[in-house]
């Protein structure tokens, strides 16, 4: 079974074109919501959680961002055949760029709050749609969802740790040369840590403008592997 993992602010639909490659191609596929977790200020945990209740040993489990954190703590913590990271989270150790922190500043007090949000489109077109259109992008950013105050400032202040010598299975990360939120240098301190596979394609943090090619990485790495 491959299992999907969203990101913040984003749902399971947007896995929609992925799955359907890999369902024409034999694989059975499951897209989980973490907000299930139904908690107006959940935690990372709260998260883990949902994704620990779905994943079964033998899966592979796929996640984008946010997700992809998820992935690292559920391969720490559970016998699964493989985990895959988009555009990843990073763990405690590993940093999120200045540019990208500094400018997130600006919905401190939000989280200060407690209450779910969502950032402005002004912050999602530079870090998150940087690669899209501006039409196009506006079209995504009325889709995505307010999220958890709480799993912004555990990922924002780098609170996830991750014993990478318990993880025992393989695994890929995918970078994206123009990603302003996950750049290609931190996530390739991401896939060191693990001593993982990496890819890096052409595109930003909304990977899912070349989810082909994306698609076929992981198509492949799967295969090389299994």
């Amino acid at each position: 079974m491959l299992v999907f993992i969203h990101g913040m602010w984003a749902s399971p639909e947007i896995w929609e074109p992925i799955v359907k490659y890999f369902d024409c191609r034999g694989f059975k596929c499951k897209c989980l919501d973490l907000q299930i977790a139904n908690k107006i200020n959940a935690s990372f945990y709260d998260y883990l959680k949902v994704v620990e209740e779905n994943v079964k040993k033998g899966d592979i489990v796929i996640g984008h961002s946010l997700g992809g954190l998820l992935m690292q703590k559920v391969a720490e913590e559970k016998e699964i055949k493989a985990g895959i990271a988009i555009c990843s989270a990073p763990p405690k150790g590993i940093k999120f760029g200045k540019r990208a922190m500094i400018a997130s500043l600006r919905y401190f007090p939000k989280i200060i709050s407690k209450k779910p949000f969502k950032p402005d489109f002004s912050f999602a077109r530079k870090y998150i749609f940087n690669c899209i259109d501006e039409e196009k992008a506006r079209e995504i950013y009325e889709k995505t969802r307010s999220d958890s105050s709480q799993v912004a400032y555990e990922i924002a202040m780098n609170k996830i740790a991750v014993d990478e010598n318990k993880i025992k299975c393989p695994m890929l990360f995918i970078a994206m040369k123009n990603d302003r939120l996950s750049p290609p240098d931190m996530v390739t301190k991401i896939a060191n840590k693990y001593g993982g596979k990496l890819l890096v394609y052409e595109g930003c943090h909304w990977f899912l403008e070349k989810w082909e090619e994306v698609a076929d990485g992981i198509k492949n790495f799967i295969i090389e592997n299994f």
